[in-house]
């Protein structure tokens, strides 16, 4: 039952392949064979041909190289976007405490942060004040004033 049915089915999965004449269709077809001895017999057959042609004239690879398939150093990398710094030293240029003890600090580029903890900051002397704001966990930021002790704080300009 099996061989009537392969009997049958070999030559409609085969003759879209060798209707088209090419050698990768022949191919394409061998590869649809179910039996393996019939398919290892269908590339044996093949093998003559696919020796009298280059791979110029047999076609272009199907699947174009990628970083994960190519070998190493055959596709170029994306230029990788500049990374941000994890802290930055700024210089303050004022410090205002608002209604509720928050306190803000204008940096001398313009730059405006605010206190975003409960936590009580001592009196800071006349300046100049230099800041180190670093990158903490969740997004957030640290800011130590003069080498004293941090405060979380948000940018708000």
């Amino acid at each position: 039952m099996r061989l009537f049915i392969f009997a049958v089915l070999f030559p409609v999965m085969t003759a879209p392949a060798l209707a088209q004449g090419a050698l990768q269709g022949k191919l394409v077809g061998c590869a649809n064979i179910a039996d393996a001895a019939q398919r290892h017999a269908c590339f044996d057959a093949l093998v003559p041909e696919l020796k009298q042609i280059s791979e110029a004239q047999f076609g272009a690879p199907a699947v174009k190289p990628s970083a994960l398939t190519a070998p190493i150093g055959a596709v170029a990398a994306a230029p990788a976007a500049p990374a941000e710094p994890d802290k930055v030293k700024l210089q303050i240029s004022s410090v205002s405490r608002s209604a509720d003890g928050l306190v803000t600090f204008m940096m001398e580029n313009g730059q405006v942060w605010t206190q975003a903890d409960n936590k009580q900051l001592g009196s800071y002397n006349k300046g100049p004040w230099s800041a180190e704001i670093r990158k903490a966990m969740g997004g957030s930021f640290l800011m130590q004033i003069n080498g004293g002790g941090s405060i979380r704080v948000k940018r708000i300009k």
